[in-house]
C-alpha cells in the first residue's frame, strides 16, 4: 500500500527548529497526481528526529561514500536516500572536505536513476556553501535535493521508487540514531526511536514490490531485517527500549545498510 499515514508518527521539532520545509509548496502538485503528504517519509523528518539524538558518534559512524558496483535502479534508490542521510552526518560533524565528494556522489547515483538534471544544480551548490561553512544552508539543500527527487519520481509515476529513496534515508538515519543512543544511553533517548508505525510502514512497501525485486538477495534481506526491527521496536513500552534492544536495532540497522551498498 503507498499511501500510509507515516508522518503522523514521526517525532515533531520545537517551536525554535520549526522551518519552512523546501517543498512545501508542492503538495498541490503531489495531490493532483494522486499522491497526498503521507505517502513517505520526508527526511527532514528523519533529520528532526536525529536532531535530538545529538552528539553523533561521527567517528563510529562514517565510511567512505559507495564505488561503482553495478547495482539495479532499485538499490540505487536505497543508496540515494541513504546518501541524503550521511550528509546530515557530514553537517552535523561539519566536515567541510567531505561536501563536494558528497555532492557529486549524489548526482552520479541521480543520474543511475536517470534524473541527474534534477540534481546538477543542487551538486554544485552544496559545494558552494559547504566551501563557505554555511552548514545551515548545507542542510537546506540536501532536504531540497531529495525533494526534487521525490517530485521527479511521482511525476515519473514511480511512487514505489519514492517510498524506496525513504526507506534507504531512513534506515541510515536509524543506524546513526541507534548508534548515538547506544553512546549516550537513557530511557528518554531510546523512546525516540521506538516508532513502530514508521517500520511498520516500511515494512508493508517491502512486502508489496514486485517479485522480480522481492526475491533478489538484497531486497529479502531487507524484508527479513525490517521485520526483526519490527519486532523490536514493538516490544518498547513506556520506559523505551533497554540498552540491549538499542544495540539490536543498530546491529541490524547497519548490517541492512552494507548490504544496500553491496556489501556482506
Amino acid at each position: 500500500m503507498l499511501l500510509g499515514t507515516v508522518l503522523l508518527f514521526l517525532p515533531i521539532a520545537t517551536p525554535g527548529q520549526e522551518q519552512p520545509e523546501p517543498g512545501a509548496g508542492q503538495e498541490h502538485e503531489r495531490e493532483e497526481l494522486g499522491v497526498n503528504r503521507y505517502t513517505a517519509p520526508r527526511i527532514e523528518k528523519v533529520f528532526a528526529q536525529l536532531d535530538q539524538l545529538k552528539p553523533l558518534p561521527f567517528a563510529q559512524l562514517w565510511r567512505p561514500f559507495p564505488g561503482g558496483n553495478a547495482l539495479g535502479r532499485e538499490q540505487k534508490g536505497l543508496i540515494f536516500g541513504s546518501l541524503v542521510a550521511d550528509g546530515f552526518l557530514i553537517v552535523t560533524a561539519q566536515k567541510q572536505g567531505l561536501v563536494d565528494e558528497l555532492g557529486k556522489i549524489l548526482l552520479k547515483e541521480a543520474r543511475g536513476l536517470g534524473i541527474g538534471d534534477r540534481v546538477m544544480r543542487h551538486s554544485a551548490s552544496l559545494t558552494e556553501l559547504g566551501r563557505a561553512g554555511n552548514w545551515s544552508a548545507v542542510r537546506k539543500e540536501l532536504i531540497a535535493t531529495q525533494s526534487d527527487v521525490e517530485r521527479a519520481m511521482i511525476n515519473l509515476r514511480d511512487e514505489k521508487m519514492a517510498a524506496l529513496i525513504s526507506l534507504g534515508g531512513w534506515l541510515r538515519g536509524l543506524e546513526i540514531g541507534s548508534a548515538a543512543v547506544q553512546a549516550e544511553y537513557s530511557p528518554e533517548r531510546s523512546r525516540i526511536l521506538a516508532q513502530p508505525e514508521l517500520v511498520d510502514y516500511f515494512a508493508e512497501e517491502l512486502n508489496t514490490l514486485p517479485p522480480t525485486i522481492a526475491h533478489t538477495p538484497v531486497f529479502e534481506k531487507l524484508r527479513r531485517g525490517v521485520q526483526e526491527i519490527q519486532d523490536t521496536l514493538a516490544k518498547a513500552g513506556e520506559e523505551g527500549l533497554p540498552p540491549a534492544q538499542v544495540g539490536s536495532v543498530y546491529t541490524e540497522a547497519r548490517e541492512l545498510n552494507l548490504a544496500i551498498r553491496g556489501g556482506k
